[in-house]
């Protein structure tokens, strides 16, 4: 007689989760973060500039360029870190200070997989940063990796 209770009250909370989720698994959700790594998807031009080199990192869910790709790609939208003002800056300089580096990057490339990204791209290049109406300011504030504060982060789809 227990079990029917406790499973009744399983049920509830599943259905208040889901309420307070929008109703919607987080698999399904455009808003889904991972750590602090936020998604804001790009509509616009896709003509983007490329590189002779690259550093790489594979370690991740997708790998992770630090500089322009030597191929073609799509640019899906940008990851950020929504901490910008009042009392998130607080919890980004704890986060800062608190968290791993390689964490941070988990986060990213597994925010760009969730959105069919095969790679990220972290870049400071002017012409990305103009054409994503973007100030060096603006990416400072909500970089999602601490070690590169000046940079944009992308989720990219290589050609």
């Amino acid at each position: 007689m227990r079990t029917i209770p406790r499973l009744l009250l399983a049920a509830l909370l599943l259905g208040a989760g889901l309420l307070a989720a929008g109703g919607v698994p987080a698999a399904d959700r455009s808003d889904a973060a991972f750590g602090d790594a936020h998604f804001i998807a790009y509509e616009g031009e896709q003509h983007w500039p490329t590189a002779s080199s690259t550093e790489k990192i594979d370690s991740f869910a997708v790998p992770i360029y630090i500089g322009l790709p030597t191929r073609t790609y799509r640019v899906l939208g940008r990851i950020y870190d929504p901490r910008a003002t009042g009392i998130g800056v607080v919890g980004r300089a704890f986060a800062e200070g608190l968290f791993s580096e390689e964490d941070r990057r988990r986060d990213v490339a597994n925010q760009a997989q969730f959105r069919r990204a095969n790679a990220v791209l972290v870049t400071g290049d002017p012409r990305i940063l103009e054409a994503l109406h973007l100030t060096a300011e603006q990416v400072r504030k909500t970089a999602p990796l601490f070690d590169h504060k000046d940079k944009v982060v992308l989720a990219i789809e290589l050609e």
